[in-house]
């Protein structure tokens, strides 16, 4: 995420001698980039980076404290200016706040009740400071709670009192189904499971951490207002954010974890500004849940683990130095360190390795020595091993031969499944799916690739596509099945599909295979086939038929083959079989037969093969309707035999048809 900030805000927390192009050139070498600096009347904005695992850097303050730790190793002033705030004269609190489940929803909850304020414009310089973030100035009160987002560092967010009439704030999960309409008049429809807050009734009033509902906002004419702070389960808030779309500023910041201990920071110097701009006549007690007080960890660490991993022996004092600015607590034992650090770093800082990081980045990465690491020699596993040359090798022989390699989303649409004739509750669904494009995870790669030659086809006559990738299949209480699948479609013929599966076959040496009839429901019925070697089912082939080509809007007709990538595997063999040539003649005889259901060409090859130990091969010679002609090799191994003899072999092979 970026953020704007302007340097004169900047220096109200920094006390330094820097101009803006030097904290741009120092800053971004071992703290948040500054990508862009401009020059705006008589300020500079400064455009920064901050990275997602360092939303404590998200600010004015964070931003200031991270120069006041970097600039002085470039012989530049940089002193943290501390500001103090004192909370104002307090009434007793009117105000009910209940949370459904303290240790699943919220981490803390800040309120304050306002009476008499008045709502206007604000002044001009908090106008240009928000102008120059990107963010549209309202009025006084609601600027007040962008205003200290950007400076401290945490999001705040203010109710008008009477308009939720109750007095009440109920923290608990959406429904499903249940709507409300945010501050952008925009109506939502829950999907059940999100954070939101009602006022006791059941009426929903916002949706914490991400967006305001319009049934709460404060008005021109508000006069009691909430002034409050949720620091909430962060998964929930980016989850919901996603889900429905709403990428606000307070979602951004709310989803990176901010520090809880800032909400109060920021709630003080929040109720000062709203004394100092709307003058309010009362002000209540300040209602805080702490549900989860943020607890950092004590790191031991010692000299010589900093030296080991960054190639340079810097002295304790020096790096105490450094740690200190960034507000760690640094601690001598007798022979290590214990370094503990602040609550807004203490869901990045957890092991000794990040308190060298930390050391590191303020030295100076560009001073580190330049030293090759030992070099180590990691055996890759056997298994992942043989499954990459394998799909290599079954990849350049399928593209050697015409076919286009496909890389599709692993995720589809339901109308896909339901076009395939699958069942939708088989699937494993998304749950924070950005398109309902790529809603589930697909056990199938077929309606995959016949999409493919759907938005191909009339860019050229003839086409053939292959994919290799995981199904997913979904168990009860369980992660799915993950397989390996290999899908042919060509829109060529079934002949040319059959030569494709043959000529795999071939190249993986799995030649004593059989091919018996299947009964696929989305194939052909007079087209289809499943291949076993041995009683290992190995995959199927057939015509995609009319009524699911018209599903997929095809204009052509379509044959494909799915193989189980893993079974391939397993009975493909690595070498070819060799046997010397056959140095006898071999005699051929050609046989026409009528196909019938009960006769099969794969079932007359495996009879006639038990039949006859002369018959050496055979072979289709032509189909017209259901006469099939076949052509049969006979020979032997150690002696020329007669045509009587191929004969009296093709007959008996006749008999047992």
């Amino acid at each position: 995420m970026n953020i704007q900030i302007t340097y004169n805000w900047l220096k109200e927390y920094l006390d330094t001698d820097a101009s803006p192009y030097e904290i741009q050139k120092d800053l971004s070498l071992g703290g948040p980039a500054i990508e862009r600096v401009d020059k705006a009347d008589d300020d500079y904005i400064l455009d920064v980076e901050i990275t997602s695992n360092r939303i404590d850097s998200a600010s004015i303050i964070g931003i200031a404290r991270e120069a006041a730790a970097l600039l002085p190793r470039f012989v530049k002033k940089a002193l943290l200016r501390k500001r103090d705030w004192t909370i104002p004269i307090l009434k007793k609190n009117r105000l009910t706040v209940q949370i459904e489940d303290k240790e699943k929803l919220t981490n803390r909850i800040l309120a304050v009740i306002l009476e008499g304020v008045t709502i206007k414009k604000s002044p001009d310089y908090i106008v240009k400071r928000l102008e120059a973030a990107g963010i549209r100035s309202l009025n006084n009160l609601i600027d007040i709670t962008n205003y200290v987002m950007l400076e401290i560092g945490h999001p705040t967010h203010v109710f008008d009192y009477d308009r939720i009439g109750t007095g009440k704030l109920v923290f608990r999960t959406a429904k499903r189904g249940e709507r409300l309409i945010t501050l952008d008049n925009k109506s939502y429809t829950l999907f059940g499971g999100e954070v939101v807050i009602d006022d006791g009734s059941g009426r929903i009033i916002d949706l914490p951490s991400i967006m305001g509902t319009s049934n709460s906002v404060v008005q021109n004419a508000s006069k009691r207002i909430i002034f409050f702070i949720d620091n909430v389960n962060a998964v929930l808030i980016r989850k919901a954010s996603m889900t429905h779309g709403i990428r606000t500023l307070a979602a951004t910041y709310n989803e990176k974890r901010p520090d809880p201990e800032l909400g109060y920071t920021a709630l003080v110097r929040a109720l000062n500004l709203i004394q100092e701009l709307t003058t309010p006549a009362s002000m209540s007690e300040i209602f805080d849940v702490y549900s989860k007080p943020v607890k950092p960890k004590k790191i031991e660490i010692t000299p010589e683990f900093i030296t080991s991993r960054i190639g340079v022996a810097i002295p304790v004092a020096k790096w105490t130095a450094y740690l200190e600015p960034l507000g760690f607590k640094v601690s001598k034992k007798t022979s290590s360190i214990v370094v503990e650090p602040p609550s807004y770093r203490a869901s990045d800082v957890q092991i000794a390795e990040d308190v060298v990081e930390e050391v590191a980045r303020i030295y100076g990465y560009n001073n580190l020595p330049a030293v090759l690491p030992p070099l180590t020699y990691i055996k890759q596993p056997k298994e992942i091993d043989q499954l990459f040359q394998f799909q290599s090798k079954v990849k350049h022989f399928l593209k050697d031969n015409g076919l286009h390699e496909t890389m599709n989303y692993s995720m589809i649409s339901e109308k896909l499944i339901r076009n395939a004739a699958l069942e939708v509750k088989s699937h494993v669904r998304l749950k924070n799916t950005i398109s309902e494009e790529i809603k589930f995870m697909r056990t199938h790669l077929l309606p995959s690739l016949f999409m493919n030659i759907k938005n191909n086809e009339g860019k050229r006559e003839i086409l053939k596509f292959f994919e290799i990738a995981k199904t997913y299949k979904k168990r009860e209480n369980d992660l799915p099945v993950e397989k390996y699948k290999l899908g042919i479609v060509v829109n060529s013929s079934l002949s040319d599909l059959k030569g494709i599966v043959d000529a795999l076959l071939t190249e993986l040496h799995i030649d004593k295979f059989e091919v018996i009839p299947s009964a696929v429901n989305f194939l052909t019925k007079q087209s289809q086939a499943e291949f076993f070697v041995g009683s290992e089912k190995v995959g199927k082939y057939g015509e995609l038929s009319t009524e699911h080509r018209l599903r997929y809007g095809l204009k052509s007709n379509v044959f494909t083959a799915i193989f189980d990538f893993e079974t391939l595997i397993k009975v493909a063999r690595p070498f070819a079989k060799y046997k010397p040539i056959n140095p006898y003649s071999e005699i051929k005889l050609d046989l026409t037969y009528a196909s019938t259901s009960k006769l099969t060409f794969s079932q007359l090859k495996k009879i006639s093969f038990k039949t006859s130990p002369l018959l050496q091969k055979i072979e289709l010679v032509t189909v017209f309707k259901d006469k099939v002609s076949l052509r049969f090799y006979f020979s032997s191994q150690d002696r020329n035999i007669t045509e009587k003899e191929a004969v009296r072999e093709l007959a008996e092979i006749k008999k047992n048809f």
